[in-house]
């Protein structure tokens, strides 16, 4: 019995340290990790542009002359990946980005200017217009092992004359579940499609739904958007589930094998590698700009980057690239 006790004690204090991280944890996205664009239309200087206007087809992200425009994540820690599937062939096609959108993560001057409004959640949004198609942004799985798990997230739908073919819908669907979706809004069943809910319209308005129901399912957002017009604009941001949430996912772990330090900085910065083969790093500033590209010639170990020469005092995003993916770190410089 006296060697029992103790056993049992440590058990007990390990699931009590255990538990408030269960409940509290949550995963999401506010578009906040991957550097966001001011859009320009001059001379096609930061638009997102796609060539393919025949078929159904992934989004990459878009090497624009203004910097990387992030139209893919890939899930890391907490943040939540998501992918973008265009369909040209749809009613609003054919057209696609191949005349060059704003389209993409987009910083809060992008969003101020085009909606008029800053993004409720950070400095950073996720902004759709003229996708002259159909746009299918898939979130990567949660697995909800909470006892009342929750969603949220917020959306702005322009206040304009939205043609009957334009749609916008948010599903959540569910595995492993009785249950298999839940519309949380869907404008196709409106007779007039989004012109019918003009209280929607002009402003930033929160999504929410209790998935208490949902508890012990795998879950999944979808968000579904078409339009034919530059005045015909949609943003999304901070989306989460909490409580009690761990992110489901495959993909390799590059947050787990890579880290960036020290930070702040004053410019040199290290980047600690676990066997990853590295084949550039990438410096932008808080505007998407692109400060220094380096080529790392796949290393598969840490190297030191020297910085001061080419950085001002501020916050940049390092995004490292590699086989297995890519990685975005914030980093601070103070000179």
């Amino acid at each position: 019995m006296l060697l029992i006790l103790p056993i049992m004690k440590n058990k007990l204090l390990f699931l009590i340290l255990l538990l408030p991280s269960l409940i509290m944890s949550q995963v999401g996205n506010g578009f906040e990790n991957t550097p966001g664009v001011t859009f320009d239309a001059v001379s096609n200087a930061c638009q997102y542009f796609d060539t393919n206007t025949t078929t159904a087809h992934t989004l990459t992200n878009y090497n624009a002359t203004c910097g990387l425009v992030y139209v893919t994540e890939a899930s890391s820690g907490t943040t939540l990946g998501y992918s973008i599937v265009l369909d040209p062939t749809t009613p609003n096609g054919p057209v696609g980005f191949s005349d060059g959108d704003y389209f993409g993560v987009a910083t809060s001057a992008s969003i101020q200017s085009e909606l008029g409004f800053a993004p409720p959640e950070g400095t950073q949004a996720f902004f759709m217009d003229d996708v002259d198609g159909t746009v299918t942004m898939t979130f990567d799985q949660v697995n909800l092992v909470g006892t009342n798990p929750q969603f949220s997230m917020q959306y702005f739908l322009d206040d304009t004359n939205w043609d009957i073919l334009d749609f916008f819908r948010v599903t959540i669907q569910f595995s492993d579940c009785a249950s298999p979706t839940l519309t949380l809004i869907d404008t196709t069943t409106e007779t007039n499609g989004i012109d019918d809910l003009p209280g929607l319209q002009g402003s930033w308005q929160s999504l929410s739904a209790d998935l208490s129901a949902n508890a012990a399912c795998k879950a999944q957002l979808v968000i579904e958007f078409s339009s034919n017009s530059g005045a015909e604009q949609l943003a999304l941001d901070a989306i989460t589930f909490i409580p009690g949430l761990t992110l489901n996912t495959q993909s390799f772990d590059l947050d787990a094998a890579l880290s960036v330090y020290p930070n702040p900085s004053n410019g040199q910065i290290t980047i600690k590698n676990n066997g990853i083969a590295l084949e550039a790093v990438k410096v932008s500033d808080i505007n998407g700009r692109v400060i220094k590209t380096i080529d790392l010639n796949n290393i598969t170990t840490s190297t030191v980057l020297d910085l001061s020469a080419d950085l001002t005092s501020g916050l940049y995003f390092v995004t490292i690239t590699s086989g297995k993916g890519n990685l975005v770190k914030k980093v601070i410089i103070k000179q």
